[in-house]
């Protein structure tokens, strides 16, 4: 009698090198993230850049009722932002917010519990890991070395180091370099197909939910993956029509539904700037030697290396287990006593699609011109597919941070050198070899612990205690007074359309904001997130005319008074981060200038000041501003 679905999924579950690589995987986990994790509320995975202002939303938006859907009121008072502009994981964010407001008390866990959906992405790494390594071939124990160690060392986890948790997400990849596989082997195996392919679909769909790039990205690669395969069918007189039949169906299909679903849930979206400034911007692009440079928490560095620091967006280090295997592979090739090659070839024509169909992503990493010697000489890279896309429509630069279009290729070729120096060990000659390599992985693996477990979890500002500056500040204040906060310095991100409506803020200032927004229950009127509307970024920007906000801005706040919350230091000489900032951008820099005397000009009733900030009343819409009173 044929065994059934079910009872062989648990038995592959109940593998033992699966069990054990889980296992070690979550102790790595637990270990390397211990004060997160045993200390619920009072840590996030960083606290700056991008990652305090995704924390921002997400908590802001586990506040609103879900009647307000997926627009978050937290910032870019009084028009608001959709959750899909934040980097803040739409999909999970809004199961999470379900959760939060059908059960109230689990509201304060919030980030807590968004925290350890990131980092559970690398024991289901570790899964699906050993499943595919599994079913390349690889002997289990290096199976189980490799599942448990290339999550920790994958070109997307030092994502977490900026605060990137959705691009931290590794299963984004592997996910769909699971299915691919699963696809592959049932179609040359002659069995049905139609699931994986419904599979795939699913698959980029719900990861574009996670964050957009993963739909350029993985349907960019599954597109090249597929072309590559159509070729060597045609090329070996292979049948090919259906196959082509069905990739294309399955791609175009999703490309259409995901991108239309977006289209239907913003009902911003034609108003949204069509491309983005920064494309083919030098710290966006893949700096090609990423892939030789050791992250700082190494200890075992390779042979060369760059000497200056690569930007976080190439994040592409191939690790010791790789590049000194490849050494040796070289060096073997030149005296001509490298190992026979395995003798199983179905898995290594996968590997070899994959790796094929990758290289094209790697050309779009690089840019479409890619500088050397300090821009005295450019390369013209005219094999970029992105090259001739960007002739035909400016949209293709709304994926402008070109270097993460490399993740497929790290895994390809990662995958692909495992496979085949896991056939070291049936050479004796050659098991010490792999030993040494081995060895070479797992000190990677414990240096990349460590580093994570240095570099990450700080004290979560986002909940202020008694005697902090904010809550000192505000703790005492009825938000309910207000309608919202305008901080001074005054910033806004997210017009990226048009960066003249741009001013960075500096993290100190704008981590007060969230603070007092946090403390307060008020929204900001400043921003930072993606993609917004150009026209509410001007429209905020005229708060700070001498003629006044305009009216289309003014018709949209209400009778109640707004809290200025304003930090001297950024006026008095004590910090000139906005000057120095700004100092190449007369407008932007004319509008701090313009927030250093709005106090003054609007005659702003100050209610508390400590320790150089400051909280005022504004009325904007009240026909007589109240008098003046000292401070508390």
């Amino acid at each position: 009698m044929p065994t059934t679905t079910a009872p062989r999924f648990f038995s592959r579950l109940l593998n033992p090198w699966l069990l054990a690589s889980i296992v070690i995987q979550l102790v790595l986990v637990l270990y390397g993230f211990r004060t997160l994790i045993f200390h619920p509320t009072q840590y996030l995975i960083v606290t700056h850049f991008d990652g305090i202002k995704s924390y921002f939303s997400i908590a802001s938006f586990l506040r609103q009722p879900l009647s307000d859907g997926m627009l978050v009121r937290g910032h870019n008072y009084p028009f608001g932002e959709f959750m899909y502009y934040t980097d803040s994981t739409p999909l999970v964010t809004e199961l999470l917010h379900v959760l939060v407001r059908v059960f109230p008390t689990l509201e304060p866990y919030g980030l807590y519990i968004y925290d350890l959906l990131v980092l559970s992405g690398l024991v289901v790494s570790t899964l699906l890991l050993h499943s595919i390594l599994r079913r390349l071939g690889v002997i289990p124990w290096l199976t189980l070395l490799l599942a448990v160690a290339l999550p920790w060392l994958g070109p997307q986890t030092p994502r977490l180091y900026v605060g990137h948790m959705s691009l931290s997400y590794t299963p984004a990849i592997l996910f769909t370099l699971w299915i691919l596989l699963r696809l592959y082997t049932s179609w040359t195996q002659g069995r049905p197909v139609w699931r994986w392919f419904v599979g795939l679909a699913l698959a980029i769909f719900i990861i574009s939910y996670l964050h957009f790039y993963y739909l350029a990205i993985l349907g960019l690669f599954a597109s090249l993956f597929f072309l590559c395969w159509l070729i060597r069918e045609y090329r070996q007189n292979h049948p090919w029509l259906q196959l082509l039949l069905y990739s294309s169906t399955t791609l175009l299909a999703t490309l259409l539904v995901t991108w239309g679903s977006l289209a239907l849930l913003d009902p911003r979206y034609s108003l949204r700037p069509e491309g983005a400034n920064g494309y083919d911007w030098i710290d966006w692009k893949l700096q090609f030697g990423a892939f030789f440079r050791a992250y700082d928490f190494d200890k075992v560095r390779f042979l060369f290396e760059r000497t200056a620091a690569v930007p976080y967006e190439s994040s592409a280090y191939l690790g010791a287990f790789v590049l000194y295997g490849l050494v040796i592979v070289g060096v073997l090739y030149f005296l001509k006593r490298l190992p026979a090659y395995p003798e199983k070839r179905e898995n290594h024509q996968f590997l070899l699609l994959l790796f094929v169909a990758s290289l094209p992503m790697v050309l779009i990493a690089l840019g479409e011109k890619y500088e050397l010697d300090n821009g005295a000489y450019i390369i013209h890279n005219y094999l970029n597919p992105f090259l001739l896309l960007h002739k035909i429509t400016e949209r293709v630069t709304q994926f402008r941070t070109l270097a993460r279009f490399v993740w497929p290729f790290w895994w390809a070729l990662v995958l692909g050198c495992s496979w085949y120096f896991s056939h070291w060990w049936q050479h004796p000659k050659m098991r010490w070899v792999l030993g040494i390599l081995c060895l070479l992985l797992i000190k990677d693996t414990r240096d990349a612990v460590s580093g994570y477990s240095k570099e990450t979890q700080r004290p979560n500002i986002l909940a202020p205690a008694l005697g902090d500056p904010m809550q000192q500040l505000a703790g005492w204040l009825d938000g309910r007074k207000y309608q919202a906060i305008l901080p001074l310095p005054y910033y806004h991100v997210g017009s990226e359309g048009d960066y003249s409506f741009t001013v960075d803020p500096d993290d100190p200032h704008s981590n007060n904001a969230y603070q007092l927004s946090m403390l307060t229950n008020l929204p900001l009127m400043s921003n930072k997130s993606a993609r917004t509307v150009s026209h509410q970024a001007e429209l905020l920007y005229t708060i700070f005319r001498p003629e006044g906000m305009a009216p289309e801005l003014r018709a949209k706040l209400d009778q109640r008074p707004i809290l200025v919350y304003l930090d001297s230091a950024y006026y008095d000489g004590r910090n000139n981060y906005y000057p120095e900032t700004l100092q190449n951008r007369p407008t932007m820099l004319t509008v701090f200038d313009q927030s250093r005397s709005f106090i003054q000009d609007h005659h702003l009733r100050l209610l508390r000041h400590h320790d150089g900030r400051s909280l005022y009343e504004w009325y904007p819409n009240a026909p007589i501003y109240p008098t003046t009173q000292p401070a508390q």
